[in-house]
């Protein structure tokens, strides 16, 4: 997840295609699951607010089967507990896996406040409440999720600390999409690799045995050039389920996410769509304007 402030795969293309026929989708790429083949997907979270709409864009369109938390923006125990309510609005929603914490993480002035908004749902509940299970069968909790599946995705929106103890249970058949960039394109504002330096690093020797990876990330940021969410933007989410839960979270404290940018939207959409994305550098960016990146963010999550 990119903190700075500016602050269900259908089971077949075929479906996946039909469900995206109204937002005038590109062909589907190449490594995407071809008819028949059985994709599942696994996110991979920190569970900053960001991550909720990132985790709720795939929600309707992919077999999500788990969320493994991982610790950055929220902790691991309480981030747990708060994606598990969330996810609870969806009406059928995917096991949540707690998962590992980095062993030196750096120190940021504005993570304090930004993990206590987090892992209460932007202040929408009142208290944090930690997990009920803990991490200690991670591997096994993930290779459990996923039996029976053809093909895994994982969807990589925090740091790499848990994503290291779980890869090997996948299997051979595992494509990756990241927020962000690569360990050799890092910068300091990229958060999910910064916060776990080594395991960022130790990540490289392990994405080399998938069978497709890719890092996304947004233009840099100018005056007329934010990728940013808006008010409006949310205010377009349905009133209820799943999107609902988030437009209402979201609404209680807009000022806990304005002037943040939607990296991990970003990835999230190139997860189902990765038609609307051109490579740039060792990455994918979006190749469309921002309002456009917005409307196809709020139609996936609406299921439009």
């Amino acid at each position: 997840m990119a903190k700075r402030r500016l602050g269900r795969l259908s089971v077949t293309a075929l479906a996946l295609a039909i469900g995206w026929a109204g937002l005038g989708m590109p062909t589907l790429a190449a490594d995407q699951p071809a008819a028949g083949v059985r994709a599942c997907l696994i996110v991979d979270t920190d569970v900053g607010l960001d991550d909720d709409r990132a985790v709720a864009l795939p929600a309707p369109e992919r077999d999500v089967r788990a969320v493994v938390v991982t610790e950055g923006v929220a902790g691991v125990q309480a981030g747990a507990t708060a994606i598990s309510m969330f996810l609870a609005a969806h009406g059928d929603p995917p096991r949540v896996i707690p998962g590992l914490a980095s062993a030196s993480p750096p120190a940021y002035d504005w993570l304090p406040a930004a993990r206590s908004g987090a892992e209460r749902m932007n202040n929408f509940l009142h208290d944090a409440v930690p997990f009920g299970v803990g991490p200690g069968q991670l591997a096994r909790d993930v290779g459990t999720a996923v039996r029976g599946c053809a093909r895994i995705d994982v969807l990589v929106l925090g740091p790499w600390t848990s994503f290291l103890r779980y890869a090997p249970a996948l299997g051979s058949n595992v494509h990756v999409v990241a927020s962000g960039r690569s360990f050799a394109e890092n910068n300091p504002d990229n958060f999910n690799c910064e916060y776990d330096l080594p395991a960022c690093r130790a990540a490289v020797a392990v994405l080399d045995r998938v069978r497709d990876v890719a890092f996304v990330d947004l233009p840099p940021a100018g005056a007329d050039l934010t990728y940013d969410p808006t008010e409006a933007m949310v205010a377009r989410l349905e009133r209820a389920g799943l999107p609902g839960l988030l437009r209402a979270a979201l609404l209680v404290d807009p000022t806990q996410w304005l002037g943040t940018r939607l990296w991990d939207d970003a990835a999230a959409l190139y997860a189902i769509a990765p038609g609307w994305f051109e490579p740039h550098g060792g990455h994918q960016e979006p190749a469309v304007p921002e309002e456009k990146f917005r409307d196809l963010v709020v139609n996936a999550i609406n299921a439009d």
